[in-house]
């Protein structure tokens, strides 16, 4: 439920800055200055505070601007990158590694492309035991297992990730090295319970 604006009686809007949609009211009581301050539509102040003088509001809504604008450029800047073409191609292998209590960790191999988004689908993968109830793992590629299904490539971190599921994500996997045309992953730990 909005938490609706309440502006105090007494209370007049002094100030509006039009990029950041900042409003300042302001009061005179008791011989000081009480002013508070809201973004955009929020309901709640973003500060209220009581000042000696004009010039300490104008230094803490020149503040508030500043952070508001540097926050608004940083968001910005990750939605850029987040929305980034990816640079996934397809034969690529992804690594997830997830699990509560146990890790586990499935592969996928890229079989289409879009500008946002790529076709996966999970491939095979060799395992040995090399310990109780765990072990290492490679894939296997081109040997695929279940349906093909399309999923959004996000490049917030300045290199391509995709979420699987709410508790999955994607990575890729880059071989080590090429021996006979056949692509040498490297071994990774994965435990299971019985």
């Amino acid at each position: 439920m909005k938490t609706e604006r309440h502006i105090p009686t007494g209370y007049s809007l002094v100030y509006i800055h039009e990029g950041t949609q900042l409003l300042v009211y302001q009061k005179e009581f008791g011989g000081k200055l009480h002013a508070m301050a809201f973004k955009g539509k929020a309901g709640k102040p973003t500060w209220w505070h009581m000042f000696r003088n004009q010039g300490e509001i104008q230094k803490k809504i020149e503040e508030t601007v500043s952070g508001l604008e540097a926050w608004e450029a940083k968001k910005l800047e990750r939605r850029a990158k987040q929305h980034a073409p990816h640079t996934l191609k397809v034969g690529e292998i992804l690594r997830s590694s997830w699990g509560w209590e146990q890790t586990n960790v499935q592969y996928y191999q890229v079989v289409g492309v879009t500008r946002n988004s790529v076709a996966l689908c999970e491939v095979a993968q060799n395992t040995i035991e090399t310990g109780f109830m765990s072990g290492e793992c490679t894939p296997v590629p081109n040997s695929f297992i279940g349906k093909v299904f399309n999923r959004k490539v996000s490049m917030a971190s300045g290199s391509p990730s995709v979420k699987i599921t709410n508790s999955e994500w994607a990575y890729p996997e880059q071989p080590l090295m090429e021996v006979n045309g056949q692509q040498m992953f490297k071994p990774r730990y994965f435990s299971y319970y019985a």
